[in-house]
């Protein structure tokens, strides 16, 4: 087999043609308990990280740093690799096994890992091309932003671009490890590489703001190499998440590293079949994400690419705190549930799309999508769940959170109860792309295109109009996010119903994944009471005693919900624990 860690016993059994879902869905499920794992340790590290650079360096420059320079970091890193990943998670590893024995004795990669090698190499080219032509662009419009030209309010601007450009590029390098790693599901070999990556940016960070605060005797606004520390810490990222990449890969790995950056034609010994790099197919495929790749990013960066264009340096703070605070959910429940689920679809419900549409669907094909329903309905319910947690408590301990992490401003705690409003949405969302772009053939993903580009038109005219016109700031961005997530839902809804229509099979049914109504009186009875004891107290608002007396309250009472939810949903949390061991044909949620 490709891994060391893998079976022979377990190799010689895979499926050719179609993956059954146990195998993909107990590696990815059981696997996302490292993804979320890695998200806590990251959330908590950064968490922390921001605190002190907030401290250290003003809002200000971390509003700069976490807008613009995030946003050009992410143009490249999105752009140059997004797609191609998408495109080789259909790609079965499993398939090649036995293909290829003189691979195996020659100790070469098998025909389908080099044919994903081949394919992550793309990126790293098409990062440096991209890198170039964007130093020029923001280099070019920085020089008539007085703000970037004075060396008192952006000091080491240039130089830090140039950092996290050429950092970006660095990053791309690990890509061929990343996608071997992902195609064989080893989940806990990334948390584990991409948690040493964290932990050397925030150490890049911190010690590089110590250093101009303490060696300078400077303010928090005045620390000279406020914009330097962040370029230092994306750089220590990529050059730790490649070498670590690159030392436990190697201990995985049946042939030497620097194969993995040697691309290879694929000589096919078949008749009739083309030798190629990549494959017409795969590259067909990958074009069209590529495309998609390129209005998702509008779609996902429009909010920072309106702020970076319209708002002031302290709006960019604001907006700044707020998604990194308010997306610690996100990154820690909602980011590893949508790859874990992304990988569970790639290999079982698009098997459905290889048949002739006008032949009646076979009964694998069935058994496939009917695994697929048994999952959306699930990961619907978490969502759900976890969305009237987050609306009822978060909306409104925002002001107190805000004020405690010394945010005093109203603005601040209005922004982030919006963005706890949109976390549902966005977690909604997640997971019903993961499905449409997993299951979608190449015609219908440039459908998905057209009408991707309208929601972000849409979108974006809103942005600036409640920015730049009403003057909402931050909270008004995250308002017009929530419109733009609710039209992405709808489409995905609608995409979904006609798929499984086509099938014969019915649709995932929101009834089936609405809370029991118990668990929603819970949460609404602790919300009354949350306000009727702010209300009462309304003059102690601002005493760090009675907050502290707030959150332990709001404490007990999500203990309340989460009781509720332990007594009412049982059905529902065996469902999650047959998802997690890959036994979906038992699953139910009621």
């Amino acid at each position: 087999m490709p891994m060391r860690g893998e079976s022979a016993a377990k190799g010689a059994s895979a499926s050719t043609t179609v993956t059954r879902p146990k195998p993909a869905s107990h590696g990815a499920f059981s696997g996302a308990q490292y993804l979320m794992g890695l998200q806590i340790f990251v959330r908590l590290a950064t968490f922390s990280m921001n605190m002190l650079v907030i401290y250290i360096a003003g809002r200000k420059a971390f509003g700069v740093a976490s807008v613009r320079f995030e946003l050009l970091l992410s143009t490249i890193l999105f752009l140059s690799r997004e797609g191609m990943r998408n495109a080789l998670l259909r790609v079965n590893v499993s398939s090649s096994s036995n293909s290829s024995p003189r691979s195996r004795l020659n100790k070469r990669p098998l025909e389908q890992e080099q044919r994903i090698i081949n394919a992550a190499l793309i990126p790293i080219a098409a990062g440096m091309a991209m890198a170039g032509c964007l130093y020029w662009m923001y280099a070019s419009r920085s020089a008539q932003s007085p703000e970037s030209l004075s060396n008192k309010s952006a000091p080491y601007y240039r130089l830090s671009l140039i950092v996290y450009i050429v950092a970006a590029w660095v990053e791309l390098c690990v890509e061929p490890l990343f996608v071997l790693s992902r195609a064989h599901v080893l989940f806990k070999l990334q948390a584990k590489c991409e948690g040493i990556a964290v932990s050397c940016r925030c150490a890049a960070v911190v010690a590089t703001l110590l250093l101009g605060h303490y060696f300078t005797i400077a303010e928090a606004d005045n620390n000279p190499l406020r914009l330097l520390a962040f370029a230092a810490g994306q750089m220590a990222y990529a050059v730790a998440i490649v070498a670590a990449f690159v030392r436990y890969m190697a201990s995985e790995l049946d042939y030497p590293i620097w194969m993995c950056y040697m691309p290879r034609k694929i000589v096919r010994s078949d008749a009739g079949l083309e030798n190629s790099y990549i494959g017409r197919s795969l590259g067909s495929l990958a074009a069209t994400f590529v495309g998609q790749s390129l209005i998702k990013h509008f779609l996902t960066q429009g909010d920072s690419m309106v702020m970076a264009k319209f708002a002031t340096t302290d709006e960019m703070g604001i907006f700044a705190f707020v998604s990194n605070y308010g997306s610690i959910p996100a990154r820690v429940i909602f980011l590893p549930l949508e790859e874990a689920s992304r990988a569970v679809f790639s290999k079982t419900a698009a098997a459905v799309n290889s048949q002739d549409l006008s032949k009646r669907p076979a009964a694998d094909d069935k058994a496939n999508a009917r695994d697929a329903r048994q999952v959306l309905t699930v990961l619907g319910k978490l969502q759900l769940l976890l969305g009237a947690i987050l609306t009822v408590f978060g909306t409104l301990y925002s002001p107190i959170l805000a004020s405690l992490a010394r945010q005093t401003d109203a603005a601040v705690g209005q922004a982030l109860a919006a963005y706890c409003l949109y976390l549902p949405l966005m977690g909604l969302n997640g997971f019903l792309e993961a499905f449409v772009h997993s299951v979608a053939s190449r015609s219908q993903l440039v459908r998905i295109n057209t009408w991707m580009v309208g929601f972000t038109v849409v979108y974006m005219v809103l942005a600036v109009y409640v920015l730049h016109r009403l003057g909402l700031g931050s909270a008004g961005i995250i308002f017009a996010n929530m419109l733009n997530m609710g039209l992405r839902i709808i489409y995905c809804r609608v995409f979904i119903s006609a798929w499984f229509a086509r099938l014969g099979i019915a649709a995932p049914q929101l009834s089936a994944m609405l809370p029991h109504p118990a668990v929603i009186g819970t949460c609404l009875g602790s919300g009354a009471v949350i306000v009727a004891i702010s209300a009462a107290f309304s003059h102690l608002q601002n005493s760090t005693v009675f907050q502290l007396l707030m959150l332990a309250l709001g404490g007990a009472l999500g203990t309340a919900v989460l009781a509720s939810i332990w007594l009412y949903e049982q059905p529902f949390i065996r469902s999650v624990r047959r998802l997690r061991s890959g036994n979906l044909g038992s699953i139910k949620t009621s």
